[in-house]
């Protein structure tokens, strides 16, 4: 009996794509801050293979450290390579680690390339009777391409044979080598026939068939460089084809056995891919479920639920509120399901929800403490309907931001694959996304809140962020609920008639842009801007983009081009007039709710690593305050009549809380003798002369108090004050040297997160710093200065929030019909009414300059409106 030959081998070269990884994916670290952009792509790739291609056989090649035959052959081969860099190396270790736990063979040979290993199995395989696929997206790997074997791109999974490699080299692929005989490889510094380029070496292959017959027949070509090139440089020429030649055969046994895909060691996976924080891989590799037996119940009935009553008064109850948004009715509570121990669960029917819903939540508040992922949401729908929670909350997605604030996602699928090691059963088609969860899944979910609250709950007492959760993050829910319900009244005749004149003055420049251009484009597309800024106006080139290489148009470059050209100035106003119409003149109107005539944006706790609060549909923390439109666009904000709009804003709190975590002497005094701190800070900076121009240097010294808190460098300080860079590090300097107890703080900040991997707030808010420790400058240097900034942001934004939460809690307790209703950065909006006005800007004064008690005090400007704009 004849055995069935396998018809595909599939052969990856590993090293092209981890360089291609290395230098396509920028910024990715594991959670030690080490670099993993390499291993990550590479195993995307390696997992997009596996599922649409199938390979029944299949092998990764690797090169070894050292060097290789061709060293031996080229002293110079690979010379003018820049070294590898440290962080790359690093990973090549873990990439092995990617093929191990999916049972990916690798193979490799001392003294030749991956390329050669390739080759070299390959011709086996071809002379077993299998078709060849090479993986690849190397040039020189298409010398291989023949009847039995083709390359497979990884970029689009397209498969190309001799006809493609035809096409795309424009010689057959045996005249591959030939004609990379002749241009050379820059990148491996093979030298080639100096003065023939890619075409011209088309040329040549084609008419002569070979480089053989192409040297015989050298004195014949009428090219007189391209002749000249082949009669001085045949050896070189010659050692250039010896170089790009790829080896096929190696002694390297071909045994198809061992190159049998097998199934990946799941757990191996599983523990590899959390510890390098790949979550997103995860899923394929943890079943749905853990196998154990699960007691999830569903309530028909009231009766039912009481029957539970008793032991729900003495737990801690874990809830799965599955509530969605409704244009009309607002929120809408679909599905219900809550927990009280591991493995069991109960779902509340949708017809008990509706027909019995206050004493369903009546009973479920007799509960000692509720937990949910996301509990805002719940909180807002109780509000509506005047439900009151138990006393004694908790929140397990704040519980992972507060812990690891840097990251993105925190939804409870991403929460448990991470914590748990648990899969939901409905991951796969993503169905809770589109239909409330069945009664199971209810419960489910709501078991897994309970025992992500179990798993967490340590972790965070013992960084100490107890605190920060249950006195700052909890109560604020309730203030961002109350201020989301009331929502901002907006004047949308005065938004519309503000977005014609925007637009007319959008259409002069434009006109007098295109007047300076010489001819329309297209002001919105970088590439035609670039065009005819750089190569139609020939305007001094900045730089150019990393990714792409096309000419850079960013804010940054035309602000330094709008010094001295007129056009550039232009296109950044129409720029911010145009951003300013569509996101703002033009959006908010749409946004009004029919219901209540305002606008209700929602506030987002678990955003910025810093613990600052965002805003969304529409972000209104956004609305810039330097240019004269952005401050008008505040004329739109309105009270209602009989109430009036109140700001209070924190006077110079970054630098207040800056001299308290310091306690830099000088700084301190400053603030406690009353006096201008940045006037202060030209004087120590700059001397006696500060006080020729106090304006002047005022400016000056504010850009270095606010640069040198946030890492701002020589080169940027000269960038932004238009100076040099040694004049620039003059002043940093002299900084420092009156302001030591600000370098101390910094230097320990910085040790302090080098040492723990994060840092604190005043409060004990932690921001994780992965990148301290990464070997990459840029990933490196962006940690120090996030290490720096997040001590004084976080403290700024506990601070607001904990004014916040006493605020509404005061206005409440005295019955007042005045309410918050914004808040950005260091201010705060409310709506008052104008009998309360005295009495809310008092109260609102005294609880955010009491809101801690600094080294310095806390001093909050407010102003009073019929808007926002006028409040200010």
């Amino acid at each position: 009996m004849i055995a069935t030959v396998p018809s595909r081998l599939y052969l990856v070269d590993g090293m092209s794509h981890i360089y291609r990884a290395f230098y396509a994916i920028q910024g990715l670290t594991d959670r030690s801050g080490q670099p993993t952009n390499a291993v990550y792509g590479f195993t995307n790739m390696l997992r997009k293979l596996i599922a649409e291609e199938e390979p029944e056989f299949l092998g990764v090649a690797i090169d070894l450290p050292g060097p290789t035959v061709r060293h031996q052959q080229f002293e110079d081969y690979k010379a003018t390579r820049r070294p590898t860099p440290p962080d790359l190396l690093d990973q090549v270790p873990l990439v092995l680690d990617v093929c191990r736990v999916l049972e990916v063979p690798v193979r490799s040979m001392e003294r030749y390339e991956a390329d050669d290993v390739i080759g070299t199995l390959a011709a086996k395989a071809v002379d077993a009777g299998l078709d060849v696929v090479v993986v690849t997206i190397d040039k020189d790997m298409f010398q291989l391409v023949s009847e039995r074997v083709s390359i497979l791109d990884p970029r689009d999974m397209k498969l190309l044979g001799a006809p493609e490699v035809g096409e795309k080299f424009g010689v057959e692929p045996h005249q591959i080598v030939d004609l990379l005989s002749l241009v050379g490889d820059s990148s491996d510094n093979v030298p080639g026939a100096p003065g023939i380029g890619t075409k011209g070496a088309q040329k040549l292959i084609q008419q002569y068939g070979s480089l053989d017959e192409l040297l015989r027949h050298r004195s014949e070509v009428t090219h007189k460089t391209y002749r000249a090139s082949l009669e001085n440089n045949e050896d070189q020429i010659l050692q250039s084809r010896d170089l790009v030649t790829i080896h096929t055969d190696l002694p390297i046994p071909l045994d198809l056995e061992e190159l049998r895909l097998s199934e990946p060691d799941r757990e191996a996976a599983r523990e590899l891919f959390t510890k390098l924080n790949f979550l997103s891989l995860l899923d394929e590799f943890i079943p749905a479920g853990t196998g154990r037996e699960a007691a999830y119940k569903r309530l028909e009935s009231l009766d039912a639920l009481r029957a539970l009553q008793e032991q729900i008064k003495a737990e801690k109850l874990s809830l799965f509120p599955f509530i969605e948004k409704s244009s009309e009715d607002g929120l809408q509570l679909s599905g219900l399901g809550f927990s009280m121990s591991e493995w069991t669960g109960w779902s509340v029917s949708s017809r008990l929800l509706m027909s019995h819903t206050g004493s369903v939540f009546e009973i479920l508040a007799e509960a000692g403490e509720w937990i949910a992922h996301d509990l805002k949401p719940l909180l807002a729908w109780l509000v509506d309907r005047e439900i009151e929670p138990p006393s004694h909350l908790s929140d397990t997605m704040l519980m992972g931001y507060l812990l690891s604030p840097h990251r993105k996602d925190f939804s409870l699928e991403k929460s448990c694959l991470e914590h748990l090691h648990y899969r939901f059963s409905d991951t796969e088609d993503q169905k809770s996304l589109f239909s409330a969860p069945s009664g199971e899944e209810l419960a489910e979910r709501a078991d897994l809140t309970g025992q992500l609250a179990f798993q967490l709950t340590p972790d965070l007492l013992s960084r100490g962020l107890g605190t920060v959760l249950q006195k700052i993050e909890i109560p604020l829910i309730e203030v961002l609920v109350a201020m989301e319900k009331k929502g901002v009244m907006i004047d949308a005749e005065l938004l519309t008639e503000m977005s014609v004149r925007s637009g007319e003055t959008i259409d002069s420049l434009s006109t007098r842009i295109y007047e300076l251009a010489g001819d329309e484009f297209n002001i919105n597309s970088p590439r035609q801007l670039a065009s005819v800024l750089f190569e139609k106006l020939e305007l001094p080139v900045a730089r150019r983009t990393r990714k792409a290489g096309h000419y850079a148009t960013g804010v940054e470059v035309l602000e330094k081009l709008a010094r001295d050209h007129e056009i550039a100035a232009l296109i950044l106003e129409y720029r911010e007039l145009a951003k300013l119409k569509n996101t703002y003149l033009d959006a908010l109107p749409r946004l009004i709710d029919e219901r209540t005539g305002r606008v209700h944006t929602s506030f987002n706790q678990m955003v910025a690593a810093t613990g600052r609060l965002s805003s969304s549909n529409p972000n209104l923390q956004n609305i810039p305050v330097r240019t004269e439109l952005g401050r008008v666009i505040r004329k739109a904000f309105i009270a209602p009549p009989g109430f009036s709009i109140l700001t209070a804003d924190y006077s110079q709190l970054e630098l207040r809380v800056m001299a308290h975590l310091s306690g830099d002497p000088t700084l301190r005094e400053a603030f406690l003798r009353g006096e201008d701190i940045h006037y202060q800070t030209a004087l120590e900076v700059f001397g006696s002369v500060a006080e020729t121009d106090p304006q002047s240097y005022r400016r000056k010294a504010k850009v270095i108090n606010f640069g040198i808190m946030y890492g701002l460098s020589a080169f940027g300080l000269a960038n932004t004050l238009q100076i040099e860079r040694r004049q620039a590090q003059e002043y940093i300097d002299q900084y420092f040297a009156r302001y030591e107890g600000v370098r101390n703080w910094i230097e320990n900040t910085l040790s302090q997160a080098r040492d723990s991997g994060f840092v604190a707030t005043l409060f004990g808010r932690i921001r994780t710093i992965p990148e301290i420790h990464s070997r990459n400058w840029n990933l490196r240097h962006f940690g120090e200065r996030a290490a720096m900034n997040a001590p004084i942001q976080g403290t700024e934004a506990d601070l607001i929030k904990m004014a916040m939460i006493d605020i509404h809690a005061k206005l409440q307790r005295r019955s007042l019909s005045s309410s918050l209703i914004l808040q950005v950065h260091d201010e705060l909006v409310l709506e008052v009414a104008n009998a309360e006005l005295e009495e809310v800007r008092e109260l609102v004064k005294e609880a955010m300059e009491s809101a801690a008690d600094l080294d310095v005090p806390l001093e909050v400007d407010t102003g009073v409106g019929e808007s926002w704009y006028e409040a200010k």
